[in-house]
Formats: C-alpha cells, sequence, structure tokens
C-alpha cells in the first residue's frame, strides 16, 4: 500500500460520504416534485460543491506521490473533509416536505455552505503551502483559491435571489475555465 493509498483510504471515505449526502438530498426533493418548488439556487448549490469535491480529488490525484503519512497530513486532510461533509450536509433540507420552496432553505443555508467550501479551499492551499513550500508565484496558481472565494463571498452577502443565481453562474463557469486551461 502506498502513502497515497493509506492516507486517502482514511479521508476518502469522508469525502465520499460528502457526494453521497449531495446526491441523497436530490433524491429526497425529486421524490418531493410537485410537492416543493425546486428552483435553480439549491440544485446549483450542490452541483458547485459535487464540482469542487471532484476538483479537490483530482488535484489529490496529483500530488498523491509526494503525500507523507503521517499523522499531520492525516489531521489536516481529515479536517478538511470534515468541512466538505459538514457543507454537503446543509445543501438540501433533511426533510425537503419541511421546506415548500427550496429556495427559502437556499438562503438560510448558502453562507454556512459556501463559506465551508472556501475554508475548505483555503486549508487545501495551506496545506500544500506547509507541504510544498508556497507555490504562488504565478498568477494561475493564484487564481486557483480565488476562482471561488470571490464569487462565493458575493454570494454569501447576497439578498436578492437573482444575484445568487448571478454568482452561481459565475463560479461554476470559473471551475470549467479553470480545468479547461
Amino acid at each position: 500500500m502506498t502513502a497515497f493509498e493509506f492516507v486517502f483510504s482514511f479521508f476518502g471515505l469522508v469525502l465520499g460520504l460528502s457526494v453521497a449526502e449531495i446526491l441523497t438530498g436530490f433524491a429526497r426533493v425529486l421524490r418531493e416534485h410537485g410537492r416543493i418548488r425546486l428552483g435553480w439556487l439549491t440544485p446549483l448549490l450542490g452541483v458547485i460543491l459535487l464540482t469542487d469535491l471532484i476538483v479537490f480529488w483530482t488535484n489529490a490525484w496529483a500530488i498523491r506521490d509526494s503525500l507523507p503519512a503521517s499523522f499531520a497530513v492525516l489531521g489536516f486532510g481529515m479536517m478538511i473533509a470534515g468541512v466538505y461533509y459538514l457543507a454537503a450536509s446543509l445543501v438540501f433540507p433533511v426533510s425537503a416536505g419541511e421546506w415548500p420552496n427550496l429556495d427559502h432553505h437556499f438562503m438560510r443555508n448558502k453562507a454556512l455552505v459556501i463559506g465551508g467550501v472556501i475554508v475548505a479551499n483555503w486549508l487545501v492551499t495551506l496545506g500544500e503551502a506547509l507541504l510544498f513550500g508556497n507555490r504562488m508565484g504565478s498568477w494561475f496558481e493564484v487564481a486557483g483559491p480565488l476562482i471561488l472565494t470571490v464569487p462565493g463571498l458575493v454570494l454569501i452577502v447576497a439578498k436578492d435571489p437573482r444575484l445568487c443565481l448571478a454568482a452561481e453562474v459565475v463560479i461554476l463557469a470559473l471551475y470549467a475555465l479553470n480545468q479547461l486551461t
């Protein structure tokens, strides 16, 4: 077993539970289709979090040969995975029927979800700096953490659902652009 396999088996389970939590949320609200107003805000928030989890997973794969199997790496990775799981658990309501309009649930929880994803991303940046030194020597390396932070902060403070929707679309577009480069 490689160090990466050891490390990732430890917190990969929690990341997998995060994905399952989001997919389960989608299933819950789809079962209530017709009884609740789904809207776009909550589903897009789920897509943003799923996208960020995929980016995290692929970035972890890219540094797999450099990850030591140490308590610090396991603890730091578990902290990041835990933040992702907590954010994922808030995307959709536990009981969709209690929220006849999911946009209301979104407005209540968006700051915690996006805030958690921003924190997880900056923890990744900090972890990489601790493991590999400061890698923010070019604009491209600085852009990664900022992709979610700036429009994420707009999303957190926005009160208008249309501005929230625009911020979500910008976040997804930035993810797509970043993955194409």
